[in-house]
């Protein structure tokens, strides 16, 4: 009976403390325990039922529009690729070597190429530096990676237009999203026997020239190999180097290093270098039996900082390339020839008026043992060895001269004069003058302090060339003068006046003479004291003893410093003002 009690309180709900049962929850208990037990009741079941259904229609909405839009974009897709095979044109956005090129013609690309220069030669050159200073050029034509501008125009069509519909489409879709870039040189066929060809070639000149690498000079510069022993070129990767070099298309000209072998880099003596290269410049002189100018001789050196600055920087294979600084010589081959004796440089007359016919005669031989000298830049003349000894065997007479402070018959008498004259002209000339000695007694010829004595075996009268060019003497008598003149050249349009300055002596009188140089706009560049000369009064009553009221005291003012000098002497050249009256007999 408990049992069934019990079972009675379970089914029937909680019971009364009385023991009775609690009718107030008897209709909830079945509810509340269904929802204990998550079991369902009448209304949960008909909820699931409505959100199922929702799912369910919303996966097939889903559905649709992805069937529609997966439609939509297929038509798409078939619409471009169908525009895309059909159009005549070449893809949007698309560059051919640089060159707009999409949505142009063949024949429109073609002209696009041409108007920009590209692919329009008949070939196009790869140049290649190698080691040991070597170089290649690749010909694109024979590599088989040059196209002109109509073939890679249509390189670049067909590209657009010879895939699968598929693939068109898609090229068509990618070009006008982000653009293409196309290389003409892809639309060949690349000759790989040309290039191993060429590869194998540029690979054994490299390695002969790795063996050879010897100093070379040349006449800009000095090259020589850095490590030869220490390179080896690897002909393999030399052949993909320009393979790759040569599809790229651009043509830049590429630099191609090689590997080192491990072997010790070898030094080099710069210094020594430097001393088996160097040489001064040397210029052109005029050569008598030529007739003509010597070759000149370019100075050759270079800079040793620089030159070891390059070998530091340069790797092993490398050519190093030392500048050669040349110099010039003042006076070149051509340039010498050019000028040769062009511009008359002095020139001056004396008077034979008074001499004697055996006078007339040793000035006649005078001028002519020094007419026609020539003497180069440097080069020293003495007149003593110009004229030889005067002796009667050698057509030279008596005549007077000054000898021992007397007034003498002598051989060669006179033949001062031509030396006075000569004197003179080398002043105007602007030589210098390396041995000059005045008369005894004045002469009557040329001023005071521009005479020039000579005797055997001396005094002698010597100058030297120190112009840059080689000088000609031409010397002569004729109408009743002797007449000397000094050729040369004279680019700086220089001139000279000379002018002289009087004194007295206690037993006669005196001259001091200057050199004036002017530069060719008759600018004063130099004034120097040329010589001091002092001169005695003949002790006899002879017609050429001077007479003292003929001293002239005043000294002369010098030539204006404004004054324009002519460059080249005109052949009536004044004389230098004279500073002495005429105070001698021509004896000497």
């Amino acid at each position: 009976m408990n049992g069934d009690v019990s079972a009675i309180k379970l089914f029937s709900g909680k019971s009364s403390r009385s023991g009775k049962p609690d009718r107030t929850q008897k209709s909830a208990g079945m509810p509340h325990m269904l929802k204990k037990m998550k079991v369902p009741g009448p209304k949960a079941a008909r909820d699931d039922d409505s959100n199922e259904a929702a799912l369910v229609a919303k996966k097939k909405k889903v559905l649709l529009i992805t069937l529609v839009s997966a439609a939509a974009v297929c038509a798409v897709f078939a619409g471009v690729g169908a525009y895309a095979q059909s159009t005549n044109v070449i893809f949007p956005r698309i560059t051919l070597d640089g060159v707009p090129v999409g949505n142009l013609t063949a024949a429109q690309a073609a002209d696009a190429l041409t108007t920009a220069n590209v692919d329009t030669a008949d070939d196009r050159e790869l140049k290649v530096t190698l080691p040991a200073g070597c170089e290649m050029t690749l010909s694109a034509k024979q590599a088989g990676c040059y196209l002109a501008a109509p073939d890679a125009a249509e390189y670049a069509f067909q590209w657009c237009h010879d895939g699968s519909f598929f693939k068109n489409t898609l090229n068509y879709i990618k070009c006008a999203a982000v653009g293409r870039t196309l290389v003409s040189a892809n639309g060949a066929k690349l000759d790989e026997n040309y290039l191993k060809k060429q590869t194998k070639e540029a690979a054994a000149k490299v390695e002969l020239a790795l063996m050879n690498g010897s100093v070379q000079v040349g006449e800009t510069e000095i090259t020589v190999v850095k490590g030869a022993s220490a390179v080896q070129l690897d002909e393999n990767d030399l052949y993909n180097t320009l393979k790759k070099a040569l599809q790229s298309g651009t043509y830049t000209p590429i630099k191609y290093t090689a590997t080192k072998s491990g072997g010790k880099t070898e030094e080099i003596d710069l210094q020594e270098l430097f001393n088996s290269v160097h040489r001064e410049p040397q210029s052109a002189v005029y050569d008598p039996s030529t007739k003509a100018a010597t070759e000149s001789v370019t100075g050759l050196s270079f800079d040793l900082e620089n030159a070891k600055k390059l070998w530091d920087e340069a790797q092993n294979g490398e050519k190093v390339t030392i500048p050669i600084i040349t110099t010039e010589p003042e006076v070149t081959t051509e340039k010498l020839n050019s000028m040769l004796f062009s511009t008359l440089l002095s020139q001056k007359s004396t008077s034979l008026s008074g001499s004697s016919a055996a006078r007339i005669n040793n000035i006649t031989k005078a001028t002519a043992s020094i007419n026609g000298i020539i003497l180069n830049p440097g080069e020293e003349f003495s007149y003593n060895q110009a004229l030889g000894q005067r002796t009667k065997a050698s057509g030279y007479q008596s005549a007077g001269a000054y000898s021992g402070g007397q007034v003498v018959q002598e051989v060669g008498g006179g033949i001062c004069q031509v030396s006075s004259t000569l004197y003179y002209c080398t002043l105007i000339a602007n030589m210098s003058i390396t041995s000059r000695t005045n008369h005894y007694f004045g002469v009557n010829y040329l001023p005071a302090g521009l005479d020039a004595t000579v005797s055997w075996p001396s005094p002698d009268f010597k100058f030297k060339n120190s112009s840059a060019y080689p000088i000609k003497l031409t010397a002569g008598v004729s109408g009743g003068s002797v007449t000397i003149q000094i050729y040369g050249s004279n680019p700086d349009g220089i001139s000279v006046k000379m002018t002289t300055e009087s004194f007295k002596t206690s037993d006669g009188f005196g001259a001091v003479s200057y050199r004036w140089v002017y530069d060719k706009n008759g600018d004063l560049i130099q004034k120097s004291k040329e010589a001091s000369s002092t001169y005695h009064y003949h002790t006899s009553n002879t017609p050429e003893a001077p007479n003292p009221t003929q001293k002239a005291t005043a000294t002369p003012a010098p030539p204006s410093a404004t004054a324009t000098p002519t460059a080249t002497p005109a052949p009536t050249q004044p004389e230098a003002p004279a500073t002495t009256a005429s105070v001698a007999s021509p004896a000497a």
